[in-house]
């Protein structure tokens, strides 16, 4: 079975298809990305690297059927290793 395949039928299927496709499209897993839904309407959270997968979640989740809408809520996440060791 592909992820389009699945019919998505509520909201807790819905957020089921749309994590299943986000790990099987981009391999992002729920600790990844947090999708949650309700009435049809995603929202994307977490913090991520790069633009590029940012966009790329928001595309895949608004893919599954029976996605009304997409709320990208994925935050940009800056590493900042080595700054607090020199203060």
């Amino acid at each position: 079975m592909y992820s389009n395949d699945i019919i998505p039928i509520g909201d807790d299927v819905l957020s089921t298809a749309v994590r299943t496709h986000l790990q099987m499209e981009l391999g992002l897993t729920h600790q990844d990305v947090k999708a949650t839904v309700s009435q049809g309407v995603v929202t994307l959270r977490e913090k991520l690297g790069d633009a590029t997968r940012r966009e790329a979640a928001r595309v895949s989740a608004e893919s599954v059927s029976g996605v009304r809408r997409v709320i990208n809520d994925i935050s940009m996440a800056y590493h900042m290793a080595g700054r607090a060791s020199r203060a």
